[in-house]
């Protein structure tokens, strides 16, 4: 079984920080932020992001929190025309990276099925559990995402990879502006 860098890299320092004498329950010394860090590979994006908008102090503090990451491919699949709106416009960068953040560190085995939980953005994020596989989204808009790599704990919360961004009415009405073809549920990036 081949481990993803974050996952390797919370091993690793694991490794090094819990002795014969520690318990296993410990967690890693690094924060949320400190562990999308040690994954740039699959990251870059939301870190880049999260600095813009004035939110890496917010996922290096105390917290704790739970943070939906979406992987630098699922950023991709965003148009750059939305990209570039967010990074204009502070608070709609704001408000959709913390549409990917709970209060509390809440593991995938505490997510209940068809439960709600309020993002920091103040929107509802539904629960759905599809077989054993959780997906994370928008009820009101039917729209929801894999976690692909769940449970990945920090000092200050815990780290749920997902494999798209989530999406909010804002943020589908700026993307159906911006031409998505949700017939093929694809972006039409031409003029």
């Amino acid at each position: 079984m081949r481990l993803s860098p974050i996952i390797a890299a919370a091993c690793a320092l694991l490794s090094k920080h819990v002795g014969a004498d520690q318990s296993e329950e410990e967690t890693v010394d690094l924060t949320i932020l400190e562990l999308a860090q040690s994954d740039p590979d699959n990251f870059s994006i939301l870190l880049s992001l999260v600095d813009e908008a004035g939110l890496a102090e917010t996922l290096s503090s105390e917290g704790p929190f739970t943070l939906f990451a979406p992987t630098n491919d699922a950023f991709d699949e965003i148009p750059d025309e939305i990209i570039s709106f967010w990074r204009e416009d502070g608070d709609a960068l704001k408000n959709v990276l913390m549409y990917h953040v709970l209060n509390g560190a809440i593991l995938s085995t505490d997510l209940v099925d068809g439960g709600d939980y309020k993002s920091l953005e103040g929107s509802d994020l539904h629960v759905h559990d599809m077989g054993g596989v959780p997906e994370i989204g928008n009820e009101a808009l039917d729209y929801f995402v894999n976690i692909t790599e769940a449970d990945v704990t920090a000092s200050n919360g815990v780290i749920h990879v997902i494999e798209d961004v989530l999406i909010t009415e804002d943020i589908l009405e700026l993307l159906e502006e911006l031409s998505f073809d949700d017939e093929e549920g694809s972006f039409d990036n031409e003029d």
